[in-house]
């Protein structure tokens, strides 16, 4: 692995200072320009066919995972059901915190991680060259209440007057933070948001009056909707579609072994085809791998007759929304409103496609393959 002086500059800053909670990174200075494509090319729209892109088959990758979450399960249904193998995608899984991972790919000393998309762009605001390729969860966020809450939560409007707790690394809390802002709120006065550090702090909040909504992530309003607690709103249905965690991969991978990570997001889709038509044992195998209980597992990524889960699973990178969503973090000054570099180079949609097409040609019947395709153009550049 080698470091061109420009990149190891850029990235030595952004590596220095990641913060606690979710891997917020510190602003740094940058070149007075926009950041390049691959190759010193202007960085322009939409994907683009260059000669790397037909080349990098059959390279190792080292992909990061934290802990045994089962969010990423169609990325654990292609390892457990061999899809990877049958790919011949050669792939090695390590669990890596999440701060470190980030600051490995950012030198390229880490293919792949599945985390979330706000660290990709604090990393990229900053100068460091980190793809968005794929998608892990879209949306994923509810708001928790007391049952005496009893206020609709609808428009920006419904909002005024509201303390909200909620954890920093929350995606939901920053997509929500942006929405009322662009629509006439005031932060810190029509609106009130306080960072906890566990659930424990926010439930005891909510108990005493302190705050009125807790927003935290998906399943929490199943396993903590006791004793008074009710899910008094979804985020979603107030912003709109928001991206969570993302397939991410470092300039190096992007750049040496785009094949291989065609091969990656094949068997990925393959999962994502398998957990959809498969409920049961798909049950089954998360309990497996988490140790979680199966009711929990039900509701956390199906939903039940009494709890609706609000995390979509696709793989669609979903370019639009994680260019918006950068957009939406300089907004609340989330990462440096003034950083001379975009996202726009860095959410792509090649990858994905390339191995979705792999996958029509192969079962052009397949229902959640069509599906996808159909979606492709309105969600991507």
């Amino acid at each position: 692995m080698t470091l061109s002086r420009r990149t190891f500059v850029k990235v030595a800053g952004v590596s220095a200072a990641t913060l606690a909670m979710g891997g917020l990174v510190a602003c740094s200075g940058g070149d007075d320009k926009k950041a390049d494509a691959p190759g010193g090319a202007p960085a322009q729209a939409g994907p683009q066919e260059e000669a790397f892109m037909s080349e990098g088959k059959g390279e190792h990758l080292v992909c990061a995972v934290t802990g045994k979450l089962i969010k990423i399960a169609p990325a654990i249904i292609a390892q457990q059901k061999g899809f990877f193998a049958e790919e011949e995608c050669d792939v090695e899984f390590q669990t890596i915190a999440l701060a470190d991972a980030m600051a490995s790919m950012s030198v390229n000393r880490l293919d792949i991680d599945l985390f979330g998309v706000v660290p990709a762009c604090s990393y990229v605001s900053q100068g460091a060259e980190i793809y968005v390729f794929g998608g892990t969860i879209l949306n994923g966020s509810e708001m928790l209440s007391t049952e005496a809450f009893d206020r609709e939560l609808k428009t920006a409007e419904d909002f005024r007057g509201l303390r909200i707790n909620c954890s920093r690394e929350e995606t939901g809390q920053m997509a929500l933070k942006n929405y009322l802002q662009e629509n006439g709120l005031v932060l810190g006065e029509d609106v009130f948001f306080e960072y906890v550090d566990n659930n424990t702090t926010a439930m005891e909040g909510l108990r005493s009056d302190q705050c009125d909504l807790f927003i935290t992530n998906n399943a929490m309003g199943y396993s903590l909707g006791t004793d008074g607690i009710k899910v008094a709103g979804i985020v979603r249905d107030v912003t709109g579609d928001y991206p969570c965690c993302r397939q991410n991969c470092s300039a190096e991978a992007y750049t040496s072994k785009y094949l291989s990570l065609v091969d990656f997001e094949v068997a990925i889709l393959r999962g994502y085809d398998y957990y959809l038509n498969n409920k049961d044992e798909v049950i089954q195998m998360l309990c497996d791998y988490s140790s979680q209980e199966p009711d929990y597992v039900e509701a956390a990524m199906y939903g039940t007759d009494a709890y609706r889960n609000v995390m979509n699973l696709s793989p669609d990178p979903h370019t639009k929304d994680v260019k918006q969503f950068y957009k939406a973090l300089q907004n609340i000054n989330e990462i440096d409103p003034d950083s001379p570099y975009d996202m726009e180079p860095y959410a792509v949609s090649g990858i994905y496609r390339k191995a979705l097409d792999i996958l029509l040609d192969r079962e052009p019947d397949n229902e959640t393959y069509r599906k996808l395709d159909a979606e492709f153009a309105a969600n991507n550049d």
